[in-house]
């Protein structure tokens, strides 16, 4: 269950989706019972107590962790879990500047020196190497970069501002994705260029026609997914590009942006927001994930499908009189899950995950011969999904072979009878072998 933040309250109001506290006149926010999962969720963003922004994870055991102590500025960015750790990206003021940010298990690492102002914005760790993407001001403009371990690397000049957003690994390749710009006379940006890097090497998604901006990537059986937005001259639209083809999530009536993706069995899963909607895209297909009459808006940031679950990570905004307020809010197949209490504070969720074992090791393999296995560390059933069947082996860390297995969708292997230790699953036909945790 999620902790709420108690404030006095003055009125409960029945609603379809949960209640709503009044407190005062026009402060509200949603109380739940909530479950998120038997999995572990976990999400990551930032809190408000009144004087700076903390970063910090909440985690669907029911606990909260700020990663930052609030004397200044902070936030959290993205979430990985990887063999158990938690690795997390985000940014905090030291006094000057931004400083790039790492956390694993809340012990902070900083990826730069405070001379320059930078950001950390997203991070993925494959095959022990974690890799984190943002950028930082080189005094006259932002350059993107990637830092591998610790050490970056420039993805573009510094001739122009850029910005790295998001970074997937898979079958060796890392991608990062951005978007390159200069400013104009009166501060807008003007030729804003959709980019994707792969190796360090950049790929336009856009022309420069006119601006676009990109989110979030994500690679499955060697097919690259790119969201972001792209300006029609009046409003933004959300869109989805697949190998640097674009896809027109929205019509363009309103400002949309498409703000992460995520490919769980061969479906596209897009969230975003339309207007003041926040919108689930499967494959292209919009629908508005739910929310309350007692707010005025709604933005989706992060999704991540684990089984037939399908989470995501976002904010809901209202209107104090002349304050305008963000609540950290969490959706789980549609329905708002968890909202925070937040008003007169400020609070929003960036990104989401779920330690089921698809990401990482295994999916650098495994998305490749579309297998995945979850839950990973596992306690009793694991659970293996494979689009086309085929031969698997499990052995000990000894390479005994324990058992043979048919696998097609929706395959299970009982661990509960083995002892706690490292299993390798091997792919007859892949030729991969994955790493389990008996817990």
């Amino acid at each position: 269950m999620m902790k709420l933040k108690k404030y006095p309250t003055t009125t409960i109001i029945n609603t379809p989706y949960g209640k709503i506290k009044q407190i005062g006149l026009v402060l509200w926010a949603l109380v739940f019972t909530i479950t998120l999962s038997a999995q572990d969720v976990y999400v990551a963003g930032y809190d408000n107590y009144g004087s700076s922004d903390i970063a910090q994870i909440w985690e669907g055991d029911g606990t909260t962790e700020n990663l930052t102590s609030g004397n200044e500025t902070a936030r959290a960015t993205d979430i990985f879990i990887y063999e158990g750790d938690q690795y997390v990206s985000g940014y905090e003021d030291d006094g000057n500047h931004y400083v790039a940010k790492i956390w694993k298990n809340g012990t902070p690492q900083d990826l730069t020196d405070g001379s320059q102002r930078a950001y950390a914005q997203s991070v993925f760790v494959a095959d022990g190497d974690v890799y984190v993407a943002g950028y930082e001001d080189n005094g006259t403009n932002d350059v993107a970069k990637l830092w591998k371990n610790g050490n970056p690397q420039n993805l573009t000049d510094g001739s122009q501002n850029a910005h790295a957003e998001s970074v997937f690994v898979a079958d060796g390749n890392v991608y990062v994705i951005g978007t390159e710009y200069d400013y104009s006379v009166d501060g807008n940006y003007v030729d804003a260029v959709a980019k994707i890097w792969k190796n360090g090497t950049a790929q336009d998604l856009t022309d420069g026609t006119n601006y676009a901006y990109i989110e979030s990537v994500f690679v499955n059986n060697g097919d690259v997914y790119a969201a972001g937005r792209e300006s029609n001259g009046t409003n933004y639209i959300a869109k989805l590009w697949k190998n640097g083809n674009p896809q027109n999530l929205t019509d363009g009536s309103s400002r949309a942006s498409a703000n992460s993706v995520f490919i769980n069995n061969g479906d596209v899963y897009v969230v975003g927001y339309d207007g003041d909607d926040p919108m689930l895209w499967k494959n292209g297909v919009g629908e508005i994930l739910n929310t309350n009459s007692a707010f005025d808006g709604a933005r989706a940031y992060s999704v991540y499908v684990s089984g037939n679950d399908v989470y995501v990570a976002g904010t809901s905004s209202a209107s104090n009189g002349s304050q305008n307020c963000s609540f950290a809010t969490f959706w789980k197949n549609g329905y708002i899950d968890f909202i925070s209490q937040a008003c007169p504070d400020n609070t929003a969720m960036y990104s989401v995950v779920v330690d089921d074992g698809q990401l990482g090791v295994d999916t650098v393999s495994g998305l490749q011969n579309n297998l995945a296995l979850y839950p990973n560390p596992v306690q009793d059933v694991l659970y293996i999904n494979v689009q086309e069947p085929t031969g698997l082996q499990l052995y000990n860390l000894q390479g005994q072979l324990l058992q043979e297995i048919e696998a097609g969708q929706n395959t299970q292997i009982n661990m509960s009878g083995l002892a706690a230790g490292v299993y390798f699953i091997k792919d007859l036909n892949g030729g991969t072998s994955h790493k389990v945790v008996k817990e």
